[in-house]
């Protein structure tokens, strides 16, 4: 009976050194594809809204239809690079989850951090709409996005992050696929023994 062993790609966090081992192979990071290790959904409120009112003899009629745009990138949504900037001496990758976008105005910033990984510091905003509210995994009020420091003061940009009561940091950051695959055969030498 053959065992066949099918290798698995792992998700690791992005980190510098592993972007400069990428550059090598491709410096503009055209092949590179990223995905967030959590959902965001970003939620867009209209910035007017069509509203009839009305007066009549009994009662006052007033009526609107709200129309919310809800964005929702997912744990395997691939993105693209499509820029690279600093922001306050510290690496921003633009990273696009739509083939049609190829700009940073549409793009989502995420800032290499001190812990060495690239956070989500930017949504795009978008046409007709109001900014947007964000959230980590799902749309309950704890989970918002909100800038903060991860750790300390002294860092070098605010994050998007979740701050729980215990002071735990929760954070939507970039992670690549890795297959790895290092197969160990052994060389063998027998002794042949001493005379």
């Amino acid at each position: 009976m053959a065992l066949s062993a099918s290798a698995c790609a792992r998700r690791l966090d992005l980190t510098p050194g592993e972007l400069g081992r990428i550059k090598e192979k491709d410096s503009e990071l055209k092949t590179l594809r990223v995905v967030p290790n959590k959902k965001l959904i970003s939620i867009y409120r209209e910035s007017s809204v069509n509203q009839s009112y009305d007066v009549s003899k009994r009662k006052i009629t007033e009526r609107g239809a709200y129309r919310p745009l809800e964005r929702i990138i997912g744990k395997n949504t691939p993105g693209k690079v499509v820029a690279s900037t600093e922001l306050n001496g510290m690496p921003v990758l633009w990273i696009s989850f739509d083939n049609q976008c190829e700009d940073t105005a549409c793009a989502y910033g995420f800032a290499q951090t001190e812990l060495d990984r690239y956070t989500l510091i930017k949504v795009p905003d978008r046409e007709k709409y109001d900014p947007p509210v964000s959230h980590r995994r799902n749309k309950f009020k704890r989970n918002i996005l909100r800038y903060t420091k991860q750790r300390s003061l002294a860092e070098a940009n605010e994050v998007f992050a979740v701050v729980r009561k215990s002071g735990k940091v929760l954070t939507i950051d970039l992670q690549i696929r890795k297959d790895i695959y290092r197969p160990t055969r052994s060389d063998v030498e027998r002794a042949g023994g001493a005379d």
